[in-house]
């Protein structure tokens, strides 16, 4: 599927920002946000999900609340609960509605109760099938199950954008790894318009566990491009290599975003991407 958001006003997609009861936010994932709502001239709207099955919970007279230092223990009250998260909301929704003005990109908020994938299907079925969703929370391996059952419950989004426990900046070179030559139109036009609005430029990362398939690619690609100026193309031989050690490669050279192929070969919810998101300090845009 084309990587790909649709533009402010077309009524198609937009960015769509997922915040979650926990009130936890990355600073990289908001502003990557804002970037690719910058790089595509798209709009944000931030989905506050109220979790449903929380505000369930607190109704049953056993559900008890235990505070951090584990000493205090008192009775869920529904409503001061639902006071509480609505606090929380608006704090976080004024917050994004604010860096957007300052990234000068058209932002609008809601707030909805539901299971949040559910909430996500319907955000993004509203507007058309180009929607990029952005993970507001920082990512860990032990989300890979979720992001899995997001790709397969939210049909109308062509990538979804996250940050992991080390993401620092945005800012820097885009990479896209390509594990598929067919791929490499869509990730490098996506990566292109990514680097304009980073200030960095497009990079192409070729991945295979085959050093004959490997050189065929590079040859496939150098000839795809053809007459278009110099891109900046690598190969990893994985045949060594762990997608840890290619994360490793990719900080040291101070990249911003990379924009892999989720389930592919080398990026995938069996260890890849947590080792790949573990280790980036800049977003990782996964698309279909």
């Amino acid at each position: 599927m084309i990587a790909h958001v649709a533009e402010a006003g077309e009524d198609r997609g937009r960015v769509v920002l997922h915040l979650g009861s926990s009130g936890r936010m990355s600073e990289i994932a908001l502003e990557a946000a804002m970037r690719v709502a910058q790089a595509f001239q798209s709009e944000i709207e931030s989905v506050f999900v109220e979790d449903r099955q929380l505000l369930d919970l607190a109704r049953f007279p056993f559900a008890r609340e235990i505070g951090l230092s584990g000493r205090q223990v008192r009775a869920l009250s529904p409503g001061e609960i639902e006071h509480d998260i609505q606090v929380q909301a608006a704090a976080l929704q004024r917050k994004v509605l604010a860096i957007a003005r300052t990234f000068a990109v058209p932002a609008r908020t809601r707030m909805v109760r539901d299971e949040p994938l559910r909430a996500l299907a319907i955000a993004c079925a509203e507007s058309g099938p180009w929607n990029v969703v952005t993970l507001a929370e920082p990512f860990t391996g032990r989300d890979a199950a979720e992001l899995s059952h997001l790709f397969d419950a939210v049909a109308g989004t062509t990538g979804v954008v996250l940050a992991g426990p080390k993401a620092r900046h945005t800012k820097g070179d885009v990479v896209a790894l390509i594990e598929d030559v067919d791929r490499v139109p869509p990730m490098l036009r996506a990566a292109e318009r990514i680097a304009d609005a980073t200030g960095g430029v497009a990079r192409l990362v070729l991945i295979d566990d085959n050093a004959e398939r490997l050189a065929w690619m590079d040859g496939q690609v150098r000839l795809a491009l053809g007459q278009r100026p110099a891109v900046n193309l690598e190969a990893i031989n994985m045949s060594r290599r762990s997608m840890g050690s290619v994360a490793e490669i990719l900080r040291r050279s101070g990249v911003g975003f990379v924009i892999a192929r989720f389930r592919g070969r080398f990026v995938s919810g069996d260890g890849g991407l947590a080792q790949l998101a573990a280790m980036l300090e800049g977003p990782l845009f996964l698309v279909r």
